[in-house]
């Protein structure tokens, strides 16, 4: 496993784990003024959705005001969060967080706030800029190779083939788990990898066309890897309408997977804990603005200091005790609109 990554059992444990930010820093309450901005990828999903939560409701509970949350619409509009990103500098944000549709072409746009005294945070997912302050997110290859793990120490799974579904091109988080993926699978003996075609774009039917196109060519295939839920979904339904008993395992939770991950059609799920990380961005920001430590930051493949927010992986066995509203799903209710 990658530095920063703790592979937690999502069992009992959480008992002890009451702190919002899940004993990884004390909160603190900001003694300066600081404004933040913020500009994400989107909101479909509750990954998302959960870290736009986590930064404004920690920012009531610690004395920061968030100015606005914009959404670029979707992967691949780079364009569009360039405009939000000088909006957000005009409003006179001290610190800017930047969830990026894109891994590449920002450096010269973030070079741009840093020089202008604006602070920059990458959220979720790496950015390609030196600029960045520090980022809160997850180690991605390792989401990958722990996927990989819980196949390969799967009963039979040395005798078994896995179909693995990349994701899209030029998402480099998925990029990532698939490498990762791969990486792990290597080690497992006996076990044989097919490999889906790179491209596509996300959400559950494409999840459903890839993988019922994948398992109709490779009919015996035991289980399938998806670097994201939606994917997963998609593969869960391809499995059925075929009459398959093939398994998945992907990342990141939505309130629909959980039954499925009950009912044993998923067989894990990695958690991406966007409530969290939003809410760390928020009390790292803090530290940062008024000079105060800011431990755990490492240089983990990325090009600035980054926290990697542990990991739990989810399956049937521990899903009733794993606390989803507290870590991963934001109220049903909240929307960004209403915090506008």
């Amino acid at each position: 496993m990658a530095l920063g990554l703790s592979l937690v059992a999502a069992t009992g444990s959480h008992a002890g784990e009451p702190d919002r930010l899940r004993n990884i820093v004390a909160p603190i309450v900001a003694k300066k003024p600081l404004k933040i901005g913020v500009t994400l990828v989107h909101l479909h999903d509750d990954f998302w959705k959960g870290i736009a939560y986590g930064i404004v409701d920690e920012a009531k509970r610690s004395n920061v005001k968030v100015l606005q949350v914009s959404v670029a619409g979707g992967y691949g509009n780079v364009k569009e969060q360039f405009a939000q990103l000088e909006t957000l500098k005009s409003l006179g944000a001290d610190v800017v967080v930047i969830g990026a549709a894109a891994f590449d072409g920002y450096n010269a746009i973030l070079r741009n706030l840093k020089s202008s005294g604006v602070k920059v945070v990458a959220a979720g997912i790496p950015v390609n800029s030196s600029a960045v302050a520090f980022g809160v997110g997850q180690d991605d290859k390792a989401i990958g190779s722990a996927l990989e793990d819980v196949i390969c120490k799967t009963k039979g799974a040395a005798d078994a083939s896995v179909i693995a579904i990349p994701g899209p091109a030029g998402a480099e988080w998925a990029h990532l788990r698939h490498v990762g993926f791969e990486e792990e699978a290597k080690k497992c003996t006996g076990l044989k990898v097919i490999d889906g075609a790179v491209g596509g774009g996300l959400g559950i039917e494409q999840g459903l066309s890839q993988a019922a196109d994948l398992l109709l060519k490779n009919p015996d295939a035991n289980f399938i890897y998806t670097p994201e839920i939606s994917l997963g979904m998609g593969a869960v339904q391809a499995a059925r309408q075929l009459g398959k008993t093939t398994k998945v395992v992907s990342s990141s939770v939505v309130r629909e997977a959980i039954p499925m991950l009950k009912d044993g059609r998923l067989l894990a799920i990695c958690s991406e804990a966007g409530i969290i990380m939003g809410r760390l961005i928020v009390q790292y920001a803090i530290r940062e603005n008024e000079g105060l430590p800011t431990p755990n930051l490492t240089k983990a493949g990325t090009p600035y200091p980054a926290l990697m927010v542990p990991i739990t992986m989810i399956t049937q066995e521990n899903a009733d005790s794993y606390p989803f509203d507290m870590y991963e799903l934001p109220p049903k209710a909240w929307s960004v609109q209403a915090m506008q």
